[in-house]
């Protein structure tokens, strides 16, 4: 009988943001913790380029992004990442683009 082997998918996504400093403080946000969980909780809102987190301590940060689309398309990453459905493996940025590996739960 033969085992059914498991892979997890792991993929890249970028995201631009306004600056630097909020690529910076986005990329420590979201960075995956010693536990391999990450420290955001949920997000609170997305008012146009701009993203509201909700980290696990009841905290609240404001990022801002490029666009209202790039801010939408965070939004449903951190969304599946605090549904489990995706774990965050490791966040860097360069300049004003933030990247996030994750991968599938």
């Amino acid at each position: 009988m033969e085992r059914l082997r498991l892979t997890t998918m792991t993929f890249s996504l970028k995201f631009q943001c306004e600056d630097k400093y909020e690529a910076e403080k986005l990329a420590s946000l979201i960075a995956a913790q010693k536990d391999n969980t990450s420290m955001v909780a949920g997000v609170a809102a997305v008012i146009n380029n701009e993203i509201v987190l909700i980290l696990k301590d009841k905290s609240s940060h404001s990022v801002l992004l490029k666009d209202n689309n790039t801010a939408l398309k965070l939004k449903y990453m951190i969304e599946e990442v605090v549904k489990e459905k995706k774990l965050v493996i490791e966040s860097k940025f360069e300049n004003y683009v933030i990247e996030v590996i994750v991968s599938e739960h």
